[in-house]
């Protein structure tokens, strides 16, 4: 499946059924900036993603808002895509607001960002089979940095027991996060 083709099929989708998200959509406090990245300068990202984060925070978008960008920042089933590093700020801040709709998926979204930006053992054979070479995938790097800049959001959500809870996030899930974050 061609990833780009599809974030953009989907973008345009959400775009077309809720179009106030491209106009301006009201403000939350966690997508400040969101309009000032470059969006169109990241390899393989075809759309504003603004406008799809401005859709996680509606109710009635976020469901098809959540879609669009899971094939934004993934590029295959097991790989984040350059979008990603990029996104990370925006979603762990959405993350730790109990208010925002799909929180839960936005929390499991930032847990797959975390492990697969998780950096390849170059001694492991079976590390190096299934997620290539770091040299191979500089958007891993440039995830654990974006992860590691907003450490604090990372700790807000790992402090968070009742989401955890919740969630039922077990330890290997909370030490991946809090690895990709330096913590």
């Amino acid at each position: 499946m061609d990833h780009e083709a599809a974030a953009m099929a989907a973008t345009a989708a959400l775009a077309a059924a809720h179009p106030h998200l491209g106009q301006g959509a009201a403000a939350h406090p966690a997508l400040e900036g969101c309009e000032d990245v470059e969006w169109a300068s990241i390899p393989g990202c075809p759309v504003d993603v603004s406008v799809v984060l401005h859709g996680l925070v509606d109710p009635d978008a976020a469901e098809m808002a959540e879609r669009a960008l899971d094939w934004l920042v993934m590029s295959g089933p097991m790989s984040i895509s350059a979008t990603m590093p990029a996104v990370v700020p925006y979603l762990l801040r959405l993350a730790a607001d109990p208010s925002v709709p799909r929180r839960d998926e936005l929390v499991g979204l930032v847990l797959v960002a975390a492990a697969l930006s998780a950096p390849t053992n170059p001694h492991s054979s079976w590390d190096l089979a299934v997620s290539g070479p770091e040299a191979d995938h500089p958007e891993r790097a440039l995830c654990r940095a974006a992860f590691a800049a907003d450490a604090a959001w990372v700790r807000r959500l790992l402090a968070d027991d009742e989401l955890l809870a919740e969630l039922e996030l077990g330890e290997g899930e909370r030490t991946a996060l809090a690895e990709a974050a330096g913590l």
